[in-house]
């Protein structure tokens, strides 16, 4: 959980007779003045901005819940933040509900355990999100999560979830949308294979020093691609 708007001025002439050389043509139309540019995110701002009740039309709205369902989620807790209740997955996800998964992903493809200590411990989930799917579906996307940072950013978890008998090559991003920039960027894909019938928990970062609209998952097995974003498709 779009489209910019580009406002075009048209301006026609206009021949007025001057009489006794009192009148003047009247200044041509301006445009509407720009808005001002919001100041960096910060925590507060940003969960705000996700919870209001009646959002911007392009923001994804959010409510606020007590629990994580990303057990991995607490090692990013900042030492000061009250920390949420921890709930583990349903027990359809996988066999044994109570074991993480073998292997996760950051948004740089590369490193599987967290160390910043940058999480408010508040948990947003999206409340209009929905799944579109692209030819045979291969994997669900159970769970998405945003978390606020001390940042400013928010980190988006997700659990991709392989319904298939066998394991499962994918790639995984996530495009975001800001209020400074409101064309979705372009999503970097990275690798991730999963266990038959098993599941990956991936995050991603929001763009820094941006305040956050919305974003898409994206997954994709060969042609076929699965993602959850705030709009109806």
């Amino acid at each position: 959980m779009k489209p910019a708007f580009n406002f075009a001025l048209a301006v026609s002439a206009v021949v007025l007779a001057l009489s006794c050389g009192c009148q003047k043509p009247p200044p041509p139309p301006t445009a509407d003045a720009p808005k001002p540019a919001l100041p960096p995110p910060t925590p507060d701002t940003t969960i705000a901005r996700l919870t209001e009740p009646k959002p911007e039309p392009a923001i994804l709205p959010h409510k606020v819940e007590p629990k994580t369902e990303f057990p991995q989620a607490m090692a990013s807790l900042a030492p000061d933040a009250p920390a949420p209740k921890v709930e583990a997955p349903p027990p359809d996800i996988v066999n044994d509900p109570n074991r993480p998964p073998t292997k996760g992903l950051t948004a740089d493809g590369v490193t599987t355990e967290l160390v910043m200590h940058d999480w408010t411990g508040v948990v947003l989930v999206p409340l209009d999100a929905s799944i579109s799917r692209a030819h045979t579906v291969l994997v669900a996307i159970d769970r998405i999560e945003a978390h606020p940072l001390d940042s400013g950013q928010v980190r988006i978890w997700a659990r991709i979830r392989n319904i298939t008998d066998g394991s499962l090559p994918t790639e995984v991003a996530c495009s975001f949308r800001t209020a400074e920039s409101p064309e979705p960027d372009r999503p970097i894909f990275y690798k991730l294979g999963i266990p038959r019938r098993d599941y990956r928990d991936v995050f991603f970062l929001s763009p820094p020093g941006k305040n956050l609209n919305s974003y898409t998952v994206l997954v994709r097995s060969g042609d076929e691609t699965t993602s959850a974003t705030g709009q109806l498709h």
